[in-house]
Order: structure tokens, then C-alpha cells, then sequence
């Protein structure tokens, strides 16, 4: 049958995954499902990325004690919050990732109080007046480590020190890129959506 106009659309939920997704209550790692129950209740939801890779707990419990913290989760010091969202939401945008690009740019957008905000920086950060030049030069290191991490070269790490950055934080930048990078492939390889609630404009 041919759809038309008149023909309502489905409205399923996509898939999650390429592969198996289990449901919450087949997980047997206290870990694991301490996170979700967590992620419910802190927002209302369970992340689909998170989800898809269920399927594997114990890596997906060890994946969470280096990325959570990574991105700041534990309240740690160095890069700011919504530096390190700059990095991630940029990383995510060059990567074209579905989930990761809207799931970034979200955050941004919260951490910074407007939503637009991490849209665009999603698109394109250059383009973005509000970012700081600390901002726009950790996105621009972003864009490198992701694509051409043969390129950079001492005058990338002293234009970095000359706008405050120590070396730790220079290393939290390069890891969170990477990190990000990676996790872009994941969802892309298996076609992760992202959750309805990062896609719409917030009421």
C-alpha cells in the first residue's frame, strides 16, 4: 500500500539498536543497574546509547567509570562544565552522530542556559560569537584531535597555555575529544536514536 496524505504515519518507536537491546529487568550488575535507576530518576529517562550497549554490562560498567567522570559527573576539577560540553557537543557535530550531536548539544545548551546555544555550536562552533576564545580554541583542538590529531604541534599546545589551560587540563581536553570520538562510532555503527527528549525545543 502506498502512503498518502491521508494515510496516518506510525508512530513506534524506532529501534534502539542493531542489536539486542535487554530490558531493565533481565540486568544483573548491581552497577549497571544502579545507573539507570539513577538516570530515571535524575532525568526522567534511560539515555538509548546506554541502553544498546546494556547488552554488554561488565563493559559497559567499566566504559562508565572512565567516561562519566570524564565529562564531569563527579563534580571534578580542571576543565568547566560547559567546556567540556563545547568539546564534546563539537566532536559529536563533526562526527554526525545522531544521538551524540543532539544528546551534547542538549546538555550545552542546559549548561549554558540557551538552548540555541549548543544547537549552533553543535553546527558549527566557529560560527558561535558567545564562545570564549578559551572556548573556541578548545573547540578548535576538538575538531583536530577528532580529525587530524597528526597536525598538532607545540604552537597548538602554547596557543593553549597562553589562554590560561595548565597541561592537565590539556590532556583532559585531548581524552574527552578522543573519548567522545569513540563513543560517536559506537552509536553510529549501531544506529542509536536519540532520545525524544533531546530533540525538541524546551517549554
Amino acid at each position: 500500500m502506498t502512503a498518502t496524505a491521508d494515510t496516518p504515519t506510525s508512530l513506534s518507536p524506532a529501534p534502539i539498536s542493531r542489536l539486542r537491546v535487554p530490558e531493565l529487568d533481565e540486568l544483573s550488575t548491581a552497577g549497571v543497574r544502579g545507573f539507570f535507576t539513577r538516570q530515571q530518576r535524575e532525568e526522567g529517562l534511560t539515555s538509548n546509547w546506554f541502553r544498546a550497549l546494556a547488552l554488554n554490562e561488565g563493559d559497559l560498567e567499566r566504559l562508565n567509570g572512565y567516561l562519566l567522570p570524564l565529562l564531569g559527573a563527579d563534580g571534578r576539577g580542571g576543565l568547566s562544565a560547559r567546556e567540556r560540553e563545547v568539546i564534546a557537543t563539537v566532536v559529536s557535530g563533526e562526527n554526525r552522530c545522531a544521538y551524540c550531536h543532539t544528546n551534547h548539544a542538549n546538555k550545552l545548551g542546559k549548561v549554558a542556559g540557551d538552548w540555541s546555544f549548543g544547537q549552533r555550536v553543535a553546527i558549527d562552533h566557529r560560527q558561535v560569537a558567545e564562545l570564549t576564545d578559551r572556548e573556541r580554541a578548545l573547540g578548535d583542538l576538538a575538531v583536530l584531535v577528532n580529525n587530524h590529531p597528526q597536525d598538532l604541534g607545540d604552537t597548538h599546545f602554547d596557543a593553549l597555555r597562553a589562554l590560561g589551560l595548565d597541561d592537565h587540563q590539556i590532556l583532559e581536553a585531548i581524552s574527552i575529544a578522543a573519548f567522545i570520538g569513540a563513543t560517536n562510532r559506537i552509536g553510529i555503527a549501531l544506529s542509536i536514536p536519540p532520545n525524544p527528549e533531546y530533540t525538541g525545543i524546551p517549554q
